[in-house]
């Protein structure tokens, strides 16, 4: 009996076997999404991105502006006997922004290095006008000798500091003016604690070379790297010069009332 059906079994289990494999192959064949990828994305697709607003910083541009007309103004000054001393009737101008820019830079240097040795250094005077000239040589030669125009104080090239300790103006410490005037020398500025007459610790000028003469002529000193530096120098000197200027009918007008 099984001999009988057995030629009938093996086609029909043949023919099973092809259609099972058929069906495989078109049913259940391997996908590869990669040969479909550019269908469903034909442009890149981005992952949105969640940012925290807290975290964003605005930068704003700041405008720094330059008062030409009335910027003098806001330079300080300071009365007779702020430093224990008579000065004289006149205010002293004390705003290290009145002098010459580069000798303004040296002048921050040597207070800075001073006070990292411990030594407060208080402006007593910076830039001076020939008015105020003027009235230090009519009060003797232990001020001045030197008249109007004469005085490197005049071009913005010298400043008058004294130490301040607990609060005082202390000017007869020679030692401590010693320590004070080796510093001054290091940035090349002149001392008068090295005069004799008069003795002037508290001064420091600086003309690179040149004289009163030269200065009152309008030559200014040869600035090391000054356009890499300084490149609105001319501009600084310029603005400079207006607010002495205003500086000087100011104070003219004091010696004529």
């Amino acid at each position: 009996m099984f001999n009988f059906l057995k030629p009938l079994v093996l086609p029909v289990l043949l023919l099973i076997h092809v259609a099972a494999h058929a069906q495989f192959n078109g049913l259940f064949a391997p996908f590869d999404c990669r040969e479909h990828a550019e269908f469903f994305y034909s442009e890149p697709v981005e992952e949105p991105v969640k940012i925290d607003s807290s975290a964003i910083v605005t930068i704003q541009e700041t405008e720094i502006t330059i008062d030409t007309i009335n910027g003098w103004k806001q330079w300080r000054f300071v009365e007779n006997f702020t430093f224990g001393k008579d000065r004289g009737a006149m205010p002293m101008i004390t705003d290290l922004q009145a002098l010459h820019p580069y000798f303004r830079d040296q002048i921050k240097i040597l207070m800075a290095a001073c006070r990292a040795q411990g030594i407060e250094l208080a402006v007593v005077e910076s830039y001076r006008t020939h008015a105020k000239q003027n009235e230090y040589k009519t009060m003797g030669r232990k001020y001045t000798s030197s008249g109007a125009g004469r005085s490197k104080h005049q071009y913005g090239l010298a400043v008058d500091v004294v130490p301040i300790i607990d609060s005082v103006a202390v000017w007869d410490n020679t030692a401590l003016w010693k320590r004070i005037g080796a510093e001054g020398e290091k940035l090349g500025l002149r001392w008068g604690g090295r005069w004799r007459t008069p003795y002037d610790p508290g001064h420091f000028e600086w003309t690179g070379g040149l004289t009163s003469v030269h200065l009152a002529k309008g030559i200014l000193p040869p600035v090391p790297k000054c356009d890499e530096l300084y490149p609105c120098m001319e501009e600084d000197i310029r603005l400079l010069r207006k607010y002495w200027k205003e500086w000087e009918t100011s104070q003219s007008a004091l010696t004529r009332n």
